[in-house]
């Protein structure tokens, strides 16, 4: 069972994405958070295998939490959730420590693929960033 929880800092989004993850048979949505503090209350308590993060929690930076996660959690799989473009964000978050980015505006089953992914040890991007990352990584350019 892939253990998850969810830090965003809209209730509704919070409830939605419990849903769609909880219908999978190997997934179980372990806890909600919204915002640091509640997330680290979350992680001491529930143990996840995965953290969706949000970018934007109320007046904080998910990615303070993003870095904080890979640095003090190193067993727990990131995966950033947002409305932000991936085209700026996503390399900042994978830099802070994200296994993997999805805009919300993607189609629910790109969260289901992503968290496969990520628990697979993979780095999960759209296509096209991937390619925009790898193409940036190959000529040296970071």
């Amino acid at each position: 069972m892939i253990r998850i929880i969810i830090v965003d800092d809209h209730p509704i989004f919070r409830m939605g994405m419990k849903e769609l993850l909880n219908q999978e048979r190997d997934f179980s949505v372990c806890g909600l958070a919204e915002d640091i503090a509640g997330a680290r209350i979350a992680l001491a308590k529930h143990k996840p295998d995965v953290a969706l993060v949000d970018i934007s929690l109320s007046k904080e930076n998910g990615l303070d939490l993003v870095k904080e996660i890979a640095s003090h959690h190193k067993n727990i799989a990131v995966l950033v959730l947002s409305l932000h473009d991936e085209s700026v964000w996503a390399e900042r978050a994978i830099r802070a420590g994200a296994k993997g980015y999805v805009m919300k505006k993607q189609a629910s089953a790109s969260v289901i693929t992503a968290v496969r992914n990520i628990m697979d040890g993979k780095i999960h991007l759209s296509p096209e960033i991937a390619s925009i990352l790898h193409d940036k990584l190959e000529s040296g350019n970071n």
